[in-house]
């Protein structure tokens, strides 16, 4: 057989007659491939044709299903380490909850403090407390418009203190209401709101339908049980007060509702993004203590009975 004529093996002329860039019994295959494997030469579109690997990051899809080894990618995480909505909703829970017991003791703590000593002692600590009390009031106004309204501009560690601080302040301007009503109906509204606030949340985890229409609802709601509130103190009305703890209760069980609904919708919008999760966490969990807190006053309002 000639090798010139068939182009054919010729170990000692290293392919120049014969395959072009054959074996050389000294070298190897020497091009492309080196005698020691694949060394210098990388794996990519240009070198080795036929070969294009996936590019592409975690947030591009991979040619059928694939990844850049060519590897299947099977249960892949748009976004590795992210938030589950379950992870969410128990941060949400857990933060709301904090703060109803934070406030719920610094209330009974201040409670037990001016209610000791005889009459002229309970009278000057009353004297003394008012203008914490009052500033208390203004305190939680301005901490509750900084986180409804600028949390996602602060760090997440700041936004959280911030409600703790409104979870204190709470509980100061809490205390006349333990002070005024009677332990045993406190006890009593304080379970019933518990009970309707667990059932409207629940309610609005399960349902399927878009709580989102009732947010005009409920904002009238709202607009009509503060100018009731407002002719309330102005006339002092006794039937008013009723009519009022009504639709206190009302609206803040349709909230509870709709707040609760917006934590699966804030995480759907905001997946993968921990830090303004976290941050919205504190929101909703400010959100939802205003919920359960107006509750358990209006049912205490309606049925409380004063020491």
């Amino acid at each position: 057989m000639n090798n010139g004529n068939f182009g054919g093996y010729d170990p000692n002329r290293n392919g120049q007659n014969g395959y072009n860039n054959g074996y050389d019994q000294n070298q190897g295959y020497n091009n492309p491939y080196q005698a020691n494997g694949y060394q210098n030469t990388p794996y990519n579109n240009q070198q080795t044709p036929g070969y294009q690997p996936y590019q592409g990051g975690f947030d591009q899809q991979a040619p059928s299903g694939y990844n850049g080894y060519g590897a299947p990618v099977v249960g892949t995480s748009t976004r590795a380490g992210s938030m589950s909505l379950a992870d969410y909703s128990k941060k949400v829970f857990l933060w709301m909850g904090a703060g109803l017991a934070v406030t719920f003791f610094v209330a009974l703590g201040f409670m037990l403090f001016l209610t000791s000593g005889d009459e002229i002692e309970m009278y000057t600590k009353f004297a003394n407390f008012l203008p914490l009390f009052y500033g208390g009031l203004v305190a939680e106004l301005v901490l509750a418009v900084v986180l409804n309204f600028f949390v996602a501009k602060m760090p997440y560690g700041v936004s959280l203190a911030m409600f703790f601080v409104y979870s204190i302040v709470s509980g100061v301007t809490f205390t006349p209401i333990l002070v005024v009503y009677d332990a045993g109906s406190a006890v009593f509204c304080f379970a019933a709101a518990a009970v309707l606030f667990i059932g409207f949340a629940v309610y609005g985890i399960v349902t399927k339908r878009n709580l989102d229409k009732l947010g005009p609802i409920l904002m009238i709601g709202l607009i009509v049980l503060i100018v009731f509130s407002i002719f309330g103190l102005i006339f002092n009305m006794g039937g008013l007060s009723i009519i009022i703890s009504i639709i206190g209760i009302a609206v803040f069980i349709g909230l509870t509702a709709y707040d609760v609904q917006k934590i699966k919708k804030s995480y759907e919008s905001c997946a993968g993004d921990d830090e303004i999760l976290n941050k919205l966490s504190v929101n909703l969990a400010l959100q939802l203590y205003l919920d359960f807190i107006n509750i358990f006053i209006y049912l205490l309002r309606l049925f409380g009975k004063r020491r």
